[in-house]
């Protein structure tokens, strides 16, 4: 049984810390479950793979050492969800004089 869970934890380390990091390469989330949820993805990339390291450090780590990444991965992740895409500013200048074409 403790090798089915290792095996399962494995494989959630790779799929997430992948997804992670074409989330903060690239920008883009490439699991389509989260994409209309994410308004960050760079947060969202950044917390996937730090969720990615503590399931991977499971067996190297002792009891609970692990768990101070798990939880800052699901918060980054769960910020990335909640705070929204910041406005672009608006610079005031025109592009210029219109010319109207008849």
């Amino acid at each position: 049984m403790s090798t089915f869970f290792l095996a399962v934890g494995l494989v959630m380390a790779l799929v997430l810390g992948v997804a992670g990091s074409v989330a903060l390469v690239t920008g883009r989330i490439v699991l389509p479950w989260f994409r209309d949820s994410v308004s960050r993805p760079g947060l969202w990339g950044a917390g996937a793979l730090l969720l990615a390291g503590g399931l991977a450090a499971t067996r190297a780590m002792p009891f609970g050492g692990n768990m101070p990444l798990i939880l800052v991965g699901l918060s980054l992740m769960t910020a990335s969800q909640f705070i929204e895409e910041p406005r672009r500013a608006r610079t005031g200048r025109t592009r210029g004089p219109r010319t109207v074409r008849k």
